[in-house]
């Protein structure tokens, strides 16, 4: 146990630089979902961003709990060293002195320093050490968005496409008993129902081969993201959307 706590005290800052990563994560979702929540128009999707941000305000203040205790056991778990108790010094005992006899003794032979030879021994050569290193990327092959429903269509980006910067997301948006479609962004390649995000603002008006919304990538971290297009009709419902998974780069 005492080497463990040793351990989280050598390495405490480390573990700060992390859970403060997941920190702000957590807190970025929030505003995200608090922006959600007041951009909404429908109870659904308000109930849904509320939710989101109520989650993540929980995880952030789990974090924050776990710091904490890092820093409890880090700084204050250690045990406290105990000095050794001190050595009594030895007093000394009053008495008669006796005095020392003194004896002849014949003087120590000469010694004659002689000179002797030191062999030293050759220094090997270090030999330079080669590090090689070998960066490998992965890069997959763009793909045509392929959905179901021909009046919803994402035709550009394509899937699996790198974006930079902001740029249109072209398709198509329409159907029987059409009210508004939205277009959505989650992480990864298969975000959970809770992560979904509207870009930009719910549109009222079908589009026909044209531009859906603007995509700023810049507001999001580097890494792999869904498009999600919904075509929603005048009873709420909505058919089965068309997702494409993009690339953010830098």
């Amino acid at each position: 146990m005492e080497q463990a706590l040793r351990v989280l005290a050598d390495f405490q800052w480390w573990i700060y630089g992390v859970l403060g990563l997941i920190l702000l994560f957590y807190l970025w979702r929030a505003v995200v979902a608090r922006r959600d929540s007041v951009r909404s128009i429908f109870k659904l999707e308000q109930e849904q961003a509320k939710g989101r941000y109520g989650r993540s305000l929980a995880f952030a203040a789990l974090v924050l709990l776990v710091m904490a205790a890092v820093f409890g056991l880090a700084n204050f778990g250690l045990p406290t060293v105990t000095p050794a108790p001190a050595v009594p010094i030895p007093t000394a005992t009053t008495g008669p002195l006796v005095a020392p006899t003194l004896t002849s003794t014949s003087a120590p032979p000469t010694i004659t320093p002689t000179t002797s030879a030191t062999a030293e021994l050759p220094t090997r050569p270090v030999r330079p050490t080669v590090t090689s290193e070998v960066t490998v990327t992965v890069t997959l092959p763009v793909q045509s968005p392929a959905c179901p429903n021909p009046n919803i269509q994402v035709t550009s980006p394509g899937v699996n496409q790198a974006v930079r910067g902001s740029f249109p997301v072209r398709g198509v948006a329409n159907s029987a008993n059409f009210q508004y479609y939205k277009l959505e962004v989650g992480p990864g390649t298969n975000p959970q129902e809770q992560e979904w995000t509207v870009i930009g603002q719910l549109h009222s008006s079908p589009v026909a081969g044209g531009v859906l919304e603007t995509f700023n990538s810049e507001a999001y971290p580097v890494g792999t993201y869904t498009l999600r297009l919904v075509v929603v009709d005048q009873t709420g419902n909505y058919p089965e959307p068309c997702r494409v998974t993009i690339s953010v780069q830098r």
